[in-house]
């Protein structure tokens, strides 16, 4: 609970919002608690955030997310379903939600921060084209209650950033704007060699644009600033694949630009966060040259849509309605940051903990640290289980080199048959009617597995990844009261 003290300490402003009259829709009588964006007083150890929150279906969530106290709560965008062009029907939907009793509980708890996707925005899947970004902006600020000296209110678009602590506990949050400044997606024609998921397929054009030349400028500055822990907060997903909905991946030369200034600014500690996709999951990229990178996706609170099916999430995904908790323990030389998703009961239903050590250029995070043996075992899979075996290992007369020999593995009632071939396992894959070619790679530690098939002659295109079986018991296993101790 935020007491007055806390208040004091945040720096909140109370100040009143500004509102566009509604008579349909009386305006929020609490309005939303404001932060500076610099809190060098305040140590950051607990936040909560969610995503796709339909204004007009139950709102129950928000009694449970209040109960875990968290110092306060981040919006990842589709804050409502206002897809209009009608600022007016906007407007008013913005206020259902200001005024629901429970969201107007969590409003007096603690300070509410906010960045949006499109269905807030205005318009499903829009960007840049979106006729009335102007006026969803200053809707969008002032329902916030966003300050009059926020550089948010001088600039367009909404993206920002807070800091949290001193020092060694200097914590970052950026959120950035994947819709102001977006350029328009490129359709899927929906023809073979593989059917695609969604309408939407990879630009990989110099003029496919996600963050925008001044968004762009104002985010290397962002991480030159010194900070020990940089979460990320982006709409849609980062580490997702191709799908045909959206992610970044639909814009890979951008995608990219931010892997790039990741590794240019040497930049540790960051953590993407996300939302969009009306389930939870979490992704890992490992790019050349800098360490692995975690997206931890929930969504949805009130609208979910079952199990995501990205083909390279990493670990289970949840599919009831859910939201997220970010904790940052500093008791040890080597912080943790815990990650989990949490349903309507509270009851974690994914996690998982990076130790800080893990997120730095390092030699030991940014190569392989693994042998071939770690492929054998069980692996599980959206396929199902994925076992490996090698069959003929042994030495090589020096000693000093093994020779693996011939693989096998087999996925419900498909066979595989591989070979390693420098660090990876390639081959073929046979079902009851139907066979193609394989490949699989290892993560760096050698916890996770990448797979790469095709159907046919077609090329290796439909990528997945797997995990081991005990692995997945630490990923859903309740530790909060164990690291409470």
């Amino acid at each position: 609970m935020i007491t007055n003290q806390h208040i004091n300490m945040w720096g909140i402003i109370l100040s009143a919002a500004l509102w566009y009259p509604c008579s349909a829709q009386p305006e929020p009588t609490v309005p939303h608690l404001t932060i500076p964006n610099d809190n060098p007083d305040v140590t950051l150890t607990k936040f909560s955030y969610g995503s796709c929150n339909k204004q007009n279906m139950n709102q129950d969530h928000w009694q449970v997310i209040s109960s875990n106290n968290p110092q306060f709560w981040l919006w990842l965008g589709d804050n409502i379903y206002g897809d209009s062009e009608d600022m007016t029907i906007l407007e008013k939907k913005y206020n259902l939600l200001g005024n629901d009793p429970g969201y107007v509980g969590l409003k007096k708890t603690c300070p509410v921060l906010a960045t949006w996707d499109d269905h807030d925005y205005g318009k499903n899947d829009a960007g840049n084209d979106f006729v009335k970004r102007k006026e969803s902006q200053q809707i969008f600020l002032n329902f916030f209650n966003e300050r009059e000296d926020s550089p948010r209110r001088k600039r367009p678009g909404i993206y920002t950033s807070y800091y949290f602590g001193k020092q060694n506990k200097r914590v970052q949050l950026i959120l950035l704007d994947t819709r102001y400044f977006r350029t328009p997606l490129k359709s899927s024609p929906r023809i073979p060699p593989y059917q695609p998921m969604g309408n939407y397929k990879p630009d990989s054009s110099p003029s496919a644009k996600m963050l925008g030349k001044a968004q762009w400028e104002w985010l290397e500055q962002e991480l030159l600033t010194p900070a020990r822990i940089r979460l990320i907060a982006t709409s849609i997903q980062f580490c997702a694949p191709a799908n045909g909905f959206e992610t970044w991946m639909n814009m890979p030369l951008e995608r990219q630009r931010m892997i790039n200034l990741i590794k240019s600014t040497k930049a540790e500690g960051v953590v993407f966060l996300s939302g969009d996709i009306h389930g939870a999951e979490m992704g890992i990229e490992e790019p050349k040259g800098g360490y692995s990178l975690i997206d931890f996706t929930s969504s949805s609170l009130n609208l979910p849509l079952g199990g995501a099916k990205t083909r390279r999430r990493i670990g289970p995904a949840y599919g009831g309605r859910n939201f997220g908790i970010v904790e940052i323990d500093w008791r040890s030389e080597d912080p943790v940051i815990w990650l989990s998703i949490r349903d309507l009961k509270n009851k974690p239903r994914l996690q998982h903990q990076v130790p800080l050590s893990r997120l730095n250029f390092s030699d030991k995070n940014r190569h392989q640290q693994h042998n071939p043996n770690s492929f054998v075992g069980e692996w599980q899979t959206i396929f199902g289980v994925l076992k490996i075996s090698n069959n003929a290992a042994k030495p090589t007369k020096d000693n000093n080199n093994i020779d693996y020999g011939i693989w096998s593995a087999s996925c419900g009632d498909r066979t595989l048959n591989l070979k390693l071939e420098a660090e990876e396992l390639h081959g073929t894959w046979q079902g009851e009617n139907c066979g193609g070619k394989v490949r699989f790679r290892l993560s760096r530690d050698g916890r996770f597995i990448y797979g790469e098939h095709s159907e046919g002659d077609l090329p290796l295109q439909l990528d997945w990844a797997g995990w081991k079986t005990e692995w997945e018991k630490n990923f859903t296993r309740d530790d909060y009261q164990l690291r409470k101790k």
